[in-house]
């Protein structure tokens, strides 16, 4: 058989190309086109018709749905073409015998069933080009009677957005039981107030900080989220880093101690602890001692403020009155007791004892109240961050009141931002604090 070719109409030069599916394939050299001269009908299963209409939903050209199924893209447009005009085959009536989980509905379906194309449907979906309002009235009605809603999943490869956030915390573990004593509590409930405000959703990833090994930062880089709320006390985490070096939007919340690149939002706790000195000294204390536990971000901050404070007020520092060696994991009464009785050994002991946190300062109390001296009359005490069993806890402590909600609030609004691509500089906030004065300074 002469072999002619079908673009050109050339017979020189046609040489053989292989076979596909037992049929011998020919090239035209002159002309570059692979041909066949089968010309029996070929048959396609309805799986791959199905195939080539979900790739054109997501978003795929009619020549790379070719080239993905090994077909021509005149077979593809064919096929796409039948998809919008076969009519929907009639429901059958509901059996009460249990029947197998029904496929969902696709945009061809919904097509067929508004007696639109399939890039109208799509347009519809993405609010692009011109449509009347009767052919939106009609998909819209045709979604609801399919129950068709669009794949998030394709959506968010088309978009390179998922619309969540991801939330990875410490305190949630056992919150149940320490919710009176926890900072986070406030703040969730901020945070998914902020987050439904800015449609979005949250991923909180679980154990933190518990299975901290078992997680690593790529964790994080899976496409899952848009960008990561980071509330974990330890400064510059190498998984933190890890994520943000992946280029994954950041932000911290009451750790300013993060990667140039990572957003924060923290409560202004050098002023904090500076303004708290500077009250005890207005209070007549020049023998003023501090506490808190190294392990945790904001340490460092406030024993900046501390020492601050004492310049500011003309008080000397003192090394054995500024205790820097309590563990985050050892915050008990017997260790703090150990520590107030050291410095009650003192010939000259302090008056004052600031600490980083509530709990610390009610544990301080009671060590003090244990060795039979009074608060405040002989020694007052502080705390940091105004929990809500703060007002009750040893009669009322004097603390620094953080606004745990607004910090919530903001750190998500600030994450939102640098996912639109506002510079880390521009979300790194630091929030004003306030002195809450009650019964543990003054009687």
């Amino acid at each position: 058989m002469v072999s002619v070719c079908p673009n050109c109409g050339r017979q020189d030069r046609q040489v053989k190309a292989g076979m596909a599916g037992g049929v011998q394939r020919f090239k035209c050299v002159p002309c570059g086109r692979r041909y066949s001269l089968d010309t029996r009908p070929r048959t396609y299963s309805p799986a791959i018709r199905q195939q080539a209409v979900q790739l054109q939903a997501a978003g795929s050209s009619i020549r790379k749905i070719a080239r993905t199924l090994a077909v021509s893209p005149q077979t593809v447009s064919n096929w796409l073409r039948d998809a919008e005009t076969t009519p929907t085959p009639p429901t059958a009536p509901p059996s009460t015998s249990e029947q197998p989980a029904k496929p969902r509905n696709t945009i061809a379906d919904v097509a067929r069933h508004a007696g639109v194309s399939t890039s109208t449907v799509s347009n519809y979906l993405n609010d692009k080009g011109r449509m009347s309002h009767v052919t939106r009235m009609r998909i819209g009605e045709a979604m609801k009677a399919l129950y068709f809603t669009p794949n998030a999943l394709v959506r968010a490869i088309r978009d390179r957005r998922t619309h969540t956030i991801g939330l990875l915390s410490y305190g949630i573990y056992e919150l149940e039981q320490t919710v009176k004593f926890s900072t986070v509590a406030p703040m969730l409930g901020a945070i998914n107030r902020a987050a439904d405000d800015a449609a979005y959703d949250v991923l909180l990833y679980t154990g933190w900080p518990h299975r901290a090994r078992a997680r690593t930062g790529s964790d994080f880089l899976n496409g899952q989220i848009d960008g990561l709320l980071w509330m974990s006390p330890a400064p510059y985490d190498a998984q933190l880093r890890f994520a943000a070096d992946g280029g994954l939007p950041i932000v911290s919340i009451l750790s300013r101690r993060v990667p140039s690149s990572v957003g924060y939002v923290v409560a202004d706790n050098i002023g904090a602890i500076r303004e708290v000195v500077g009250y005890l000294a207005n209070r007549g204390h020049t023998r003023i001692a501090f506490f808190g536990s190294p392990g945790i971000s904001d340490f460092t901050d406030r024993a900046i403020g501390y020492r601050e404070g004492l310049a500011a007020a003309g008080i000397a520092y003192d090394p054995d009155i500024e205790s820097t060696e309590l563990q985050l994991q050892h915050w008990s009464l017997e260790s703090v007791m150990l520590l107030v009785d050291r410095w009650l050994r003192l010939p000259d002991r302090p008056t004052a004892i600031v600490t980083t946190d509530d709990i610390l300062a009610a544990h301080t109390i009671d060590a003090i109240r244990n060795r039979g001296l009074r608060v405040p009359e002989d020694i007052a005490v502080t705390g940091f961050n105004d929990v809500p069993a703060a007002a009750d806890l040893c009669g009322g402590i004097t603390t620094i009141r953080q606004p745990l909600g607004e910090i919530g609030q903001i750190a998500v609004e600030r994450l939102d931002a640098l996912i639109k691509g506002e510079p880390a500089s521009q979300c790194q906030v630091t929030v004003p604090v306030k002195l809450v004065i009650r019964s543990s300074t003054e009687s």
